[in-house]
């Protein structure tokens, strides 16, 4: 009998890499020389519409709403419903009446009301057959705040700004409720549904009680001048240049840490240091000496050392290869960022955005071609930018923390492995908080106790009972609920 590592690793290895929301550069980490091509192929395609040229490219500006929620017409009974997004959980909590709102979700107000307001609006300008998930934006007049002559809402972090005369503005007028849908799920039932980023916008009826806001970008609204374009040609062509030396069996070696290499080009990000392939190395051995010291047992760090300078070992035959990895990220990254930079404009739409008081750019925007979304960041603002929302948080918590009736949400779990009951545990926790209005929400992950002295027998009995290591659980659990 198969273990449940063996079938979850399995089952993991056959998922189509990039099919998954990720950064350009990334796809090389993810999925090799088909990664590099799926890359290439976007960011020219994008260059392209960008230029007004023919192009595959669907651009779509990301918005920071909340709830997220799940709604259409069931495929099996054709009935509307209203979800949360664990509507695809194993035991999903859809909500065809109001009364099933309150009886699945009355432990949270904020999101019942958002639900009942969904249920109510929704049907008037849904498709007749299919499943979305979008954002709620607002709620008419109970979210939409007047400053001058600007309307503003906050549905999470980022503050969306626009003239009360703008078109945007009389829609938001007239409107019971705010909305922006990204993604459509195909298949015959909920087991078989599959997510879709390419939404026909056109598809949805006009209704007036219904503001919706759509993502779609027009392209040829970007600053894309002669300059540009030499500097996006200029990056791409050094990326062909490395994929080249890469391709000669390098792209083994880099998809080998790929996990762990994208934790460290972010800590790089962060950091605003350049990743190398020294540094790499040097990163995984710190990051193992770290693990082998919360060890209680001798025997135990012995092995563990003897594990990890094999991956040290193996991190200094891969070093050229690492290093030629490295470069082409790089290559990839800057090219992004020339198009990211130069369609920012296009992907502001029709609203300002601020976080606080201070101006913000939008939160990103995706690209999808051939069904295959990615992200259009530059990761490096991005770090600002979350950082800055960070600040904002602090000083929420901190106003929060002088006033009576502050509040944090917990959740303790073992979960190994992570399972769709333990996503509903998470969702709570953040239904919870927003409900309570919490300065913080933490979801704990608690590690397996392992005794000093442990037989083989029981050894046998703990790993078929928790089958997976901290960090397989926190990577599988990150991906059941992100």
């Amino acid at each position: 009998m198969k273990s449940f590592l063996s079938i979850i690793t399995e089952a993991a290895a056959s998922e189509d890499k990039l099919k998954h929301l990720e950064h350009a550069e990334d796809h090389i980490l993810n999925a090799g020389a088909e990664g590099y091509a799926h890359a290439a192929k976007t960011l020219h395609a994008v260059s392209n519409a960008m230029q007004g040229k023919a192009s595959n490219a669907r651009i779509t500006t990301k918005y920071d709403g909340s709830p997220s929620i799940v709604f259409g017409h069931h495929p099996e009974t054709g009935k509307f419903f209203v979800a949360t997004k664990s509507a695809f959980n194993a035991n999903p909590k859809l909500n065809y009446t109001a009364d099933d709102i309150e009886r699945n979700h009355g432990h949270a107000p904020g999101l019942v009301e958002k639900l009942k307001d969904a249920l109510k609006h929704l049907p008037k300008v849904a498709p007749d057959k299919g499943i979305y998930q979008g954002d709620i934006m607002h709620s008419g007049s109970k979210d939409v705040k007047k400053r001058g002559d600007e309307y503003h809402f906050t549905p999470n972090t980022i503050t969306y700004t626009t003239k009360q005369g703008s078109p945007e503005g009389r829609k938001i007028a007239a409107s019971k409720l705010g909305v922006v849908v990204h993604t459509q799920y195909k298949g015959k039932d909920f087991e078989s549904m599959k997510a879709h980023f390419d939404v026909n916008q056109k598809s949805f009826k006009e209704h007036p009680d219904v503001h919706m806001i759509s993502p779609e970008v027009d392209a040829t609204g970007s600053h894309f001048d002669k300059k540009t374009l030499q500097a996006f040609d200029e990056h791409m062509a050094n990326a062909e240049a490395t994929h080249k030396k890469l391709a000669k069996g390098g792209y083994e070696a880099a998809m080998r840490h790929a996990d762990t290499l994208k934790m460290y080009i972010n800590k790089n990000i962060k950091d605003e240091t350049q990743p190398t392939a020294e540094g790499f190395k040097q990163y995984v051995d710190e990051r193992g000496q770290k693990d082998i010291a919360k060890l209680k047992t001798e025997a135990g760090k012995a092995t563990r050392l003897k594990a990890h300078n094999l991956t040290l070992q193996q991190l200094d035959q891969d070093k050229k290869h690492i290093k030629t990895a490295l470069e082409l990220h790089s290559h990839l990254q800057k090219a992004k960022d020339t198009l990211v930079h130069a369609i920012t404009p296009a992907a502001q739409g029709a609203f300002g955005t601020k976080i606080g008081e201070q101006e913000a750019k939008p939160e990103g925007a995706v690209v999808t071609i051939e069904g295959r979304p990615t992200k259009l960041v530059d990761r490096a603002e991005f770090s600002k930018a979350n950082f800055q929302r960070g600040e904002a948080l602090k000083a929420a918590r901190e106003k929060a923390s002088t006033e009576e009736g502050k509040h944090g949400v917990l959740a303790f779990g073992r979960m190994n492995p992570p399972t769709a009951g333990h996503a509903a545990v998470a969702q709570k926790v953040l239904d919870v908080a927003k409900e309570k209005k919490a300065v913080e929400h933490k979801v704990v992950l608690s590690p397996t106790s392992v005794p000093e002295k442990e037989t083989p027998a029981a050894k046998k009995k703990r790993i078929e009972k928790d089958p997976l290591t901290s960090d397989q659980k926190l990577r599988h659990a990150l991906r059941v609920f992100p």
